[in-house]
């Protein structure tokens, strides 16, 4: 599998190199000609990183089309399981280095300013946020990539509006049955942004996080989707081999 991840990563490398250099290029333009202070531009800089993450996960959608389509063929000869993983853990990669990059980014902040601007109880809750916000973008592409399976199997024009079709009967099904058993929407999208902005005087920035707590059995929930998910694809795709 570390193969087929790395065969899929050269493949989106220049794409991924030129993401991350655009998103430099943003960040240094949004840090350089603003005249705010470090506190208005922090939102800003987040939306970037935001949406970058979501151009990884069309990447990760793009690397497992190409490889569905190769699978029939023995393009790419390796295991049907591994077809599956592998665009997920090469997403998380991706985030991890996104991570990272954030992380350096406000590292930078800190050193060339203060950690002041940051709220109290910022890092547990910054990392549980991360973790679950995590957990959630690998969900989502793994009903992206399901409701893809689903529409290469079906012998059908179409196949653009079957997969939006099937994304968004799977996608409000769960959400819907998690509301229904656990008063959740999606515990990494709920749950990563469930704390409370409090004012505390008695530190630098003013403010304080405050995390509420979260539904343990909706993530066990969600774990039981994807695993559910991974199957349903790997059946898909052998019957798309055997025919």
């Amino acid at each position: 599998m570390l193969k087929l991840i790395s065969y899929d990563f050269r493949r989106s490398r220049d794409r991924i190199l030129a993401a991350f250099v655009i998103m430099a290029v943003f960040q240094i333009g949004v840090w350089f000609s603003s005249g705010t202070t470090v506190k208005e531009t922090v939102s800003i800089h987040f939306i970037i990183y935001f949406i970058l993450g979501i151009v990884f996960l069309f990447f990760a959608v793009f690397s497992y089309s190409r490889n569905l389509i190769s699978y029939p063929r023995r393009l790419i000869p390796v295991k049907t399981i591994y077809t599956v993983l592998s665009p997920l853990l090469l997403y998380w990669l991706l985030l991890l280095s996104l991570l990272l990059t954030a992380m350096i980014h406000l590292g930078l902040y800190v050193l060339l300013y203060s950690a002041d601007f940051l709220p109290g109880n910022f890092w547990p809750v910054a990392a549980r946020s991360v973790l679950q916000c995590t957990w959630s973008a690998g969900l989502v592409l793994l009903m992206i990539m399901f409701a893809c399976t689903v529409a290469r199997s079906l012998p059908m024009k179409g196949k653009v509006w079957i997969t939006l079709a099937v994304l968004f009967a799977i996608e409000n099904g769960v959400a819907y049955l998690e509301k229904m058993l656990f008063n959740n929407y999606f515990i990494g999208i709920d749950d990563a942004f469930r704390f409370e902005v409090v004012k505390a005087s008695e530190l630098p920035s003013g403010l304080e996080l405050v995390y509420i707590g979260s539904n343990p059995w909706a993530l066990v929930f969600e774990a039981g989707v994807a695993v559910i998910l991974v199957y349903a694809m790997t059946l898909l795709i052998k019957k798309r081999t055997d025919i």
